[in-house]
């Protein structure tokens, strides 16, 4: 049974990076760096947020968020104002222009991957259907 999991996992690892490693390599012209595109990504479905709140949610240093934050206020994809309640906290809100840029990229990734799967037989596209909220409740566990 062991040996059966560590296959599974050796392939299954092999698979994640492959896959993650070209979907990262899909990029509009112009797009931003992974870590600013989840900021943008975030944004947009979340609302504003807080440095702290970004930090937490993409696993990274308050100071490396405040890098990449920075960057996309000089390429004017966010904004950052005062909070209402707490005006000592500093909110950051994505821009007309962020959102573009997020849409943009999400969907040329989007396309891409329907494109492969759509090389896909019926079959194999049910057994990707089958299989990835699994995947989805190793990643959230």
């Amino acid at each position: 049974m062991s040996e059966d999991i560590d296959e599974v996992g050796a392939e299954l690892r092999r698979a994640v990076v492959r896959l993650y490693s070209r979907f990262r390599s899909e990029r509009v012209e112009g797009e931003v760096a992974d870590a600013a595109l989840l900021v943008l990504i975030v944004l947009d479905k979340q609302g504003r947020m807080s440095l702290s709140d970004l930090a937490e949610t993409a696993r990274v240093t308050l100071g490396s968020m405040s890098q990449t934050v920075r960057r996309l206020e000089q390429l004017a994809y966010v904004t950052k104002s005062r909070g209402t309640e707490d005006r000592r906290k500093v909110l950051f809100t994505l821009t007309d222009q962020g959102r573009a840029a997020s849409m943009a990229s999400r969907r040329h990734r989007r396309d891409w991957l329907n494109s492969r799967l759509a090389e896909l037989t019926a079959a194999e596209r049910d057994d990707i259907a089958r299989v990835a909220p699994l995947l989805l409740r190793i990643a959230d566990s």
